[in-house]
């Protein structure tokens, strides 16, 4: 029983201080001449046994209750202060084995970028998770179309496009006998 609960403690503790340095190193938005909410907003995300897409979850999560709530100028979370985002290695019920994440921060009014040049590219790298399909080709295709939908979220279309992105790459993994699921990264280039 000792042996449980030091197990269930080192776990305990390893999550929290990975929990906390992701905090840490999510720089906050600049505030300065921002219009930001008061109060923080949280959500969480569905529960997933792959760690970046319970991060995807919360990520869209959030964006969408923001929205919701308080309307589409405020759900840009590169916009937000005081970023946080908090995930748990969920360690019973239905969820054991699974990742559940929870993002808060206070939602700030999108200040309409300057215009990008034709050919500019991001720094940041975004990771877009696809659906499960039966083929690893298939699973590429769909894994491209999740990065598609997050940066057209987040960025907008005229960066959305793979093929003038930079610095691509998909990695899939075999879900089971009969599945694969990928997940593509890339820098977004404005077209």
């Amino acid at each position: 029983m000792n042996r449980l609960i030091n197990n269930f403690l080192m776990v305990f503790a390893v999550t929290l201080l990975v929990a906390v340095q992701i905090s840490f190193s999510m720089s906050p938005a600049h505030a300065d001449d921002k219009q930001c909410l008061v109060e923080a907003f949280s959500a969480t995300g569905k529960a997933s046994s792959i760690g970046e897409l319970a991060r995807a979850n919360a990520f869209f999560t959030w964006k969408a209750s923001v929205k919701a709530t308080h309307g589409a100028d405020y759900m840009a979370w590169s916009a937000a202060t005081e970023r946080k985002l908090l995930c748990i290695d969920l360690m019973s019920g239905e969820n054991k084995g699974k990742w559940e994440c929870t993002r808060t921060a206070r939602p700030c009014k999108t200040v309409k970028p300057v215009a990008a040049t034709k050919g500019s590219c991001k720094e940041e790298v975004v990771s877009g998770w696809g659906a499960r399909r039966g083929s690893a080709a298939k699973a590429r295709l769909e894994a491209q179309a999740g990065w598609k939908l997050l940066v057209e979220g987040s960025l907008g279309t005229e960066w959305s496009d793979w093929s003038l992105a930079k610095e691509t790459t998909i990695k899939c993994l075999r879900k089971n006998r009969y599945q694969f699921q990928c997940i593509a990264s890339a820098k977004a280039c404005h077209s």
